[in-house]
């Protein structure tokens, strides 16, 4: 059993009924929605760009954080070796250095958070939703991702000190860490 990818949308009823008028020529109050089943059909460049740019700069974050070397000259040091070990470059090798000295093993939640949002992307260009953007407030999901990231990279500076070593910097959670940790630790204990 096959199903036309044009049942997948969610507006497939009204989009159905304007395509039909706009294929027979007459101009009803659904014009507005035979041209956004006709902007569905042909997809915005611009926004595949995005996405294709975005997909790649959360590709490179995430090798450059995973083969992340302390021996490499970056931010917060001139290195061992003058080239780089990091599989992403130089480029790969102080963007990880610098993410890792800002807020700890804490950035794997803006890891997380960036695919998030890729796919969220991702899936209102392949659905054509313009009006799921603007029905939330996205203030909301980016306090609350900055709370998680205070509250993560202070737990990091209390508890997780074990792996100090091996973070630029030398400190669990980060600068946001060594920043918040201390206050979370007076006032929560």
């Amino acid at each position: 059993m096959t199903f036309p990818l044009g049942s997948l949308r969610s507006d497939t009823g009204a989009s159905s009924a304007s395509d039909t008028a706009a294929l027979s020529g007459t101009s009803t109050r659904g014009d507005t929605a035979s041209r956004k089943a006709a902007r569905l059909a042909h997809p915005d460049w611009k926004l595949q760009l995005k996405l294709l740019a975005g997909g790649v700069l959360w590709l490179l974050a995430l090798l450059a954080l995973v083969t992340h070397n302390p021996g490499d000259p970056a931010f917060s040091t001139s290195g061992s070796t003058p080239l780089p070990h990091n599989a992403a470059g130089t480029l790969g090798a102080w963007f990880s250095d610098l993410a890792f000295f800002l807020v700890g093993y804490s950035v794997w939640w803006l890891m997380a958070v960036g695919l998030h949002s890729w796919l969220r992307g991702l899936a209102r260009a392949l659905r054509g939703d313009d009006a799921e953007a603007s029905a939330k407030p996205h203030w909301l999901f980016w306090a609350g991702v900055v709370l998680l990231l205070c509250a993560s990279t202070s737990l990091e500076w209390t508890r997780v000190y074990q792996f100090e070593g091996r973070l630029p910097g030398g400190h669990a959670g980060g600068v946001l860490g060594v920043t918040l940790g201390p206050l979370s630790q007076r006032g929560l204990g």
